[in-house]
C-alpha cells in the first residue's frame, strides 16, 4: 500500500464512510477506487482528492495529513520532504535574536572548582558549555582576537552563545562545517544541510566577522559512530576537545598542544570550501553588490522570493534620477550601473524568463511608504506617490502576465528580512543584520542552490492568487493612492 492508500483506508474505516456513495460523488468508477483504496493505482488528481476529503468530512487537521499523503505519493517522499524543508526555511527566517540570557547562567560549584591546569577532564555537558563560555569571553576581549570551530550546529549553545557576542569588527570567527554528500533527513523529516544553515544564521545576523566553510562527508559517521571528542574549539591561549553531544571532553592550556591543533585545524581549512561569499550593501562596496546580483546571463531564468514587491525592472531612468541619493561617494558611477542593471531585469521579464512572488502585505507596505527593503534606504529617496503609480502599473501588468505572483498560504506572511533570488546558477541572499547593515550572500555550495530552485520551480498553483486576482488587486492599490487613500 502506499502512504496516501494507507491514510485513505484508516479514514474510511473510522468515519464509516461507505464506499458506493464516495465513488459515486467522486465521479470515477468502482474498479478505480477499490485500486485507489488498496494502493494498486496511484493516487487521483487533485480535484478527485478534494471531493474525497469532501465526502469524507474531514477536519483541517485531517484534511492536512490527507494532502501531505498525497502530495508525499504522487512526488516520492524525499521530494516532499525537502520542499517542505525548504518551505518551513523560508517561513521561520530569522529577523531577531531569541536568545535568553539565562543559558548562560552556570553554577557557582562549577566556577569555584575551576582550577589552573594545562588539561582540564570535563565530564558534563554544563561543564563543556562553561568552559566554552569562558574562552569566547576572552577571546572577545581581545585587539584581535579569533575564534576557530569544528563542529555541527547540533551544538546548540555555541551557536546562542555567539549570536550574543557584542559585534567586533576584529573578533575573526571562522567555522568548518560538514555537510552530506547525499540528502540526509532528521527523525522529524528535515533535511539537514537547510536545518544547520537555519541555526547559523543568527551569527551572520548579530555582525560577527564569521566565515563558513564546509566540506562534504557522511556526518553520522563522522560525529555519532564510535569517534572521540570530533569537535575542536581554539581560540589564541586555549582549546577544547569534546563529544559530538558535548557531553564529556578536555579543556588544553598547553601553548604547545593548541599550537599542534592550531595547525592541524588550518590543514583541514586548506580542504573546505566557504559556503557564502558574503557582501556589505553599501556604497562603497557598490561594484561587488552590482557584479553578485546582475552580472548574469540575459538567458538564464530569474526566480525571486520576497516579502515585497520587485521594484526594479520598473525604476525607469527618470525615475532613478529623481529618487537617487546624489550625496553619495561615487554616486554618478553607482547611477549609471543601476540604470544598467535595472533595464537588463526589465528585458528579462518581457522576455518571460523572471518570475517574481511576494506577499499582499509588503505590496501594500511600498505603496503606502514609497520604501522597499530590497534597496538600502542610503541608495535613494522616498519615491513620490507618482513614483509608485507608475512602478505599480507595471506590476499589475506582469500580474496579468504570470511574471509577478502575490502569495496565498502558506507564503502569505514572509519574513521581512528574506530576500532570496536565483538567477541561473547564481543564489543570492540580501537580509539586513541586528544593526541595520544590509548583507548580500552569494550562495557558492551547488547543493543547496538546486534545493531552493527546486523549491521554486515548483510552486502549486494554489499558493498563488490567480493572475487576474493578482492584477485587481494591484489596481485597486493604484485607485486608492490616486485618490490619496494611502
Amino acid at each position: 500500500m502506499s502512504t496516501f492508500s494507507e491514510v485513505l483506508t484508516e479514514y474510511i474505516k473510522a468515519k464509516h464512510v461507505k464506499v458506493a456513495p464516495m465513488t459515486k460523488y467522486c465521479g470515477i468508477d468502482r474498479s478505480t477506487m477499490y485500486k485507489l483504496i488498496s494502493g494498486k493505482r496511484n493516487p487521483p488528481s487533485k480535484d478527485i482528492f478534494e471531493k474525497m476529503a469532501q465526502f469524507m468530512h474531514l477536519t483541517p487537521t485531517e484534511i492536512q495529513r490527507f494532502e501531505e499523503a498525497w502530495e508525499v505519493t504522487v512526488i516520492g517522499p524525499e521530494v516532499y520532504y525537502k520542499r517542505k524543508s525548504v518551505e518551513n526555511f523560508i517561513r521561520h527566517f530569522p529577523s531577531h535574536s531569541s536568545v535568553s540570557p539565562d543559558e548562560f547562567i552556570f553554577s557557582s560549584k562549577l566556577i569555584q572548582n575551576n582550577q589552573k591546569s594545562d588539561c582540564t577532564v570535563l565530564t558534563s555537558l554544563q561543564s563543556v558549555n562553561y568552559f566554552i563560555h569562558k574562552m569566547f569571553l576572552a577571546e572577545a576581549s581581545r585587539s584581535s582576537g579569533k575564534i576557530s570551530l569544528f563542529l555541527q550546529p547540533d551544538h546548540e549553545f555555541v551557536f546562542h552563545l555567539l549570536s550574543t557576542l557584542a559585534p567586533s569588527d576584529t573578533l575573526e570567527v571562522q567555522h568548518i562545517l560538514c555537510l552530506n554528500s547525499e540528502d540526509t533527513f532528521t527523525e522529524n523529516h528535515e533535511l539537514i544541510n537547510l536545518k544547520y544553515l537555519h541555526e547559523i544564521f543568527p551569527i551572520y545576523m548579530s555582525g560577527l566577522n564569521y566565515t563558513l566553510w564546509y566540506y562534504y562527508d557522511n556526518i553520522q559517521s563522522h560525529y555519532h559512530n564510535l569517534n572521540v571528542f570530533p569537535c575542536m574549539i581554539l581560540t589564541s591561549d586555549a582549546a577544547l576537545m569534546c563529544t559530538a553531544d558535548g557531553q564529556s571532553g578536555i579543556f588544553y592550556q598547553s601553548g604547545d598542544v593548541i599550537h599542534m591543533l592550531q595547525e592541524m585545524y588550518n590543514t583541514y581549512l586548506e580542504e573546505c570550501s566557504q559556503l557564502f561569499l558574503a557582501t556589505a550593501f553599501a556604497p562603497d562596496n557598490f561594484s561587488n553588490v552590482f557584479n553578485a546580483v546582475f552580472e548574469v546571463s540575459e538567458d538564464e531564468s530569474t526566480f525571486a522570493l520576497q516579502p515585497e514587491i520587485c521594484i526594479t525592472p520598473f525604476i525607469s531612468r527618470q525615475i532613478l534620477k529623481e529618487a537617487f541619493n546624489y550625496d553619495l561617494p561615487h554616486s554618478e558611477e553607482i547611477l549609471a550601473q543601476a540604470a544598467l542593471a535595472f533595464e537588463g531585469n526589465m528585458h528579462r521579464l518581457t522576455d518571460s524568463q523572471t518570475f517574481v512572488y511576494f506577499t499582499a502585505d509588503g505590496l501594500l507596505k511600498f505603496a503606502a511608504s514609497g520604501r522597499t527593503a530590497e534597496i538600502p534606504e542610503v541608495f535613494y529617496h522616498r519615491f513620490t506617490v507618482e513614483h509608485r503609480i507608475q512602478m505599480l502599473r507595471g506590476v499589475a501588468e506582469s500580474c496579468r502576465h504570470g511574471s509577478y505572483r502575490i502569495l496565498q498560504k502558506p507564503l502569505n506572511h514572509l519574513p521581512a528580512n528574506l530576500h532570496l533570488c536565483i538567477r541561473g546558477n547564481v543564489g543570492t541572499l540580501i537580509f539586513q543584520k541586528y544593526n541595520g547593515e544590509v548583507m548580500l550572500f552569494t550562495i557558492q555550495e551547488y547543493g543547496l542552490l538546486e534545493t531552493f530552485l527546486d523549491y521554486l520551480q515548483n510552486m502549486q498553483e494554489s499558493s498563488f492568487y490567480s493572475t487576474e486576482e493578482a492584477a485587481a488587486y494591484v489596481e485597486d492599490i493604484i485607485l486608492k493612492l490616486e485618490n490619496g487613500e494611502l
